[in-house]
């Protein structure tokens, strides 16, 4: 199995944090590269306003945060990406553009309606990727 490209979505939770430590030991082990991405939900008429747009920016970064250090911390190359839109298909569709081997990620999001089972951004990404997924678990 080769592996070159990791895509690791990140939200924010716990879980999202997990997977990024899995995704740095796997790059670490393959000597791959990570593209670290989080999707944003936006209102596509809020996001012509300045303000709202600064603070989803800001949100972003706070989000990228945490799994950037773990990055940093394991010397893993890695580039960014924020994107608005539906997570699930903006994983998809970036796992394929940027042809990733893998994409690691939690198994749920940050609300407690996510938390319930199995994420459904997950089960969808499962359902739609074009390649391997890594589903971590946060214990």
């Amino acid at each position: 199995m080769e592996i070159k490209r990791i895509l690791l979505p990140v939200d924010g939770s716990k879980s999202s944090l997990t997977a990024a430590k899995e995704a740095a030991s796997l790059a670490a082990m393959f000597k791959a590269d990570i593209l670290l991405m989080h999707c944003n939900q936006v209102f596509p008429n809020l996001k012509q306003h300045l303000d709202f747009a600064k603070e989803v920016a800001k949100l972003s970064n706070e989000v990228l945060g945490p799994a950037r250090d773990v990055l940093q911390d394991h010397n893993i190359r890695f580039v960014e990406r924020v994107v608005d839109g539906s997570p699930a298909e903006e994983i998809a569709d970036m796992a394929k553009k940027e042809k990733c081997d893998m994409i690691v990620m939690g198994t749920r999001g940050k609300t407690v309606l996510e938390g319930l089972m199995l994420g459904s951004v997950t089960q969808r990404v499962l359902k739609i990727t074009p390649c391997r997924v890594l589903v971590t678990r946060h214990v």
